[in-house]
């Protein structure tokens, strides 16, 4: 192998940062655990449509609210966002499955 290469190549490999490895405390690593905020902040946002739409329902059930379209829509948006939330579930179960099928 001709050094001079091999030289050449060792600015670059010291410039390439190592990946923390897995079960590293997030605090430490800088990183932090954005991914799992993102998918905690859907699914508060699913839950907190669907019980503003059960809280409507039962508000014009009841009588106090006589706006049914304000009651339609918002359950079609609980729908929405539940549907949407489903599908990006769909999506990373067969992205992982994806991951897992892939050879080292």
């Amino acid at each position: 192998m001709d050094l001079s290469f091999a030289r050449s190549l060792k600015p670059s490999l010291e410039m390439v940062k190592p990946l923390d490895p897995i079960g590293a405390d997030p605090k430490t690593s800088g990183g932090g655990n954005e991914f799992q905020a993102i998918l905690s902040g859907a699914i508060d946002n699913v839950k907190s449509t669907r019980q503003d739409a059960d809280q409507q329902i039962s508000s014009w059930m009841s009588g106090e609210q006589t706006d049914i379209h304000q009651v339609a829509t918002s359950i079609q948006k609980a729908s929405l966002t539940f549907e949407v939330a489903l599908e990006v579930r769909n999506k990373m179960m067969q992205a992982y499955q994806e991951v897992m099928r892939m050879q080292i």
